[in-house]
């Protein structure tokens, strides 16, 4: 592996990005880089005693909850460069959720009573903290939005389309399972399969395995 700097790793984070490097450089000290999870194993899970930050440096995890049934309901997925648990800085929450490596993938983390300890000292953090959460919860209120409103194809084109944007190009390649989108866009698996057809038998996409390619 290449050489993996703790400051570059946090400043990555939308969380840090519009810290100054001073605060970036109190912060790396209480950070934990690059551990590391093989492909199917739990990153995090219900009772596991750890709460607070991930980022993911490699790889890319699922995030799911099971209900009393056991049935699997995907929240979302993270890539390269994305976090989890930020909430978890602020509160002693009892999570719920679990993250599963979806391959080989190395994680960066920051534990909440350490974070709470350095909060007190770095005000500019706090402020940057409560810009994120506003992001976020615009992203889950669109989210909400397409799940009530959208027909399954066009929420699944939507998604595609986030999907590009974020991985800049438009060849996107599928991290989750069928099944896994379909219950992360609330439609079932088989709702899925048809509408991707559909998409491609309408030239706005081309199926290429779990390559998709946007038209």
């Amino acid at each position: 592996m290449k050489k993996h700097s703790a400051v570059a790793c946090i400043s990555q984070a939308g969380l840090f990005a519009q810290l100054a490097k001073g605060d970036l450089t109190k912060i790396a000290p209480i950070s934990i880089h690059q551990e590391y999870f093989p492909k199917g194993s739990l990153i995090r899970q219900p009772g596991d005693g750890k709460d607070g930050l991930i980022f993911l440096d490699q790889g890319s995890a699922k995030i799911y909850n099971l209900n009393e049934a056991g049935k699997e309901t995907v929240l979302g997925v993270l890539n390269k460069g994305d976090f989890d648990g930020q909430e978890n800085l602020f509160q002693d929450n009892h999570n719920e959720n679990f993250i599963q490596a979806l391959q080989d993938t190395y994680v960066c983390s920051i534990n909440r009573r350490d974070f709470q300890n350095l909060l007190k000292k770095t005000p500019d953090l706090a402020i940057n903290m409560l810009n994120n959460f506003g992001e976020k919860l615009v992203a889950f209120e669109t989210k909400s939005i397409r799940r009530n409103s959208m027909s399954a194809k066009d929420r699944l084109l939507a998604y595609l389309e986030d999907l590009a944007k974020k991985q800049g190009r438009r060849d996107v390649q599928l991290k989750l399972k069928k099944k896994d989108l379909a219950s992360y866009l609330g439609v079932m698996p088989e709702t899925l399969s048809r509408q991707l057809k559909k998409l491609a038998k309408e030239n706005r996409i081309k199926l290429s395995g779990r390559k998709i390619i946007l038209l």
